[in-house]
């Protein structure tokens, strides 16, 4: 089981994360990941004050330079590497 948190304290929701969620939603239901992959929710990363991105961690590993744009390509990358 993967596990995929995403930060979701006032500086990365106003940054999009709100709106990952939704892209990781998608792309576990387009990969039929849904039984391998666990997303929570989680406070503050401190990714975006340390000007690495959104804060996005999976399987405890921070994933640097996550955007709106590049969510869904770098997300699902990782994962498949994991599966």
């Amino acid at each position: 089981m993967v596990t995929l948190e995403i930060c979701i304290g006032s500086s990365c929701y106003v940054k999009g994360s709100n709106q990952v969620v939704k892209i990781v939603n998608d792309l576990l239901a387009e990969n039929n990941w849904e039984d391998k992959v666990e997303v929570k929710g989680s406070f503050c990363m401190q990714s975006c004050q340390d000007k690495l991105g959104l804060g996005i961690r999976i399987n405890g590993e921070r994933i640097e330079g996550i955007n709106l744009q590049n969510a869904k390509d770098i997300i699902s990358e990782k994962i498949a590497s994991l599966l």
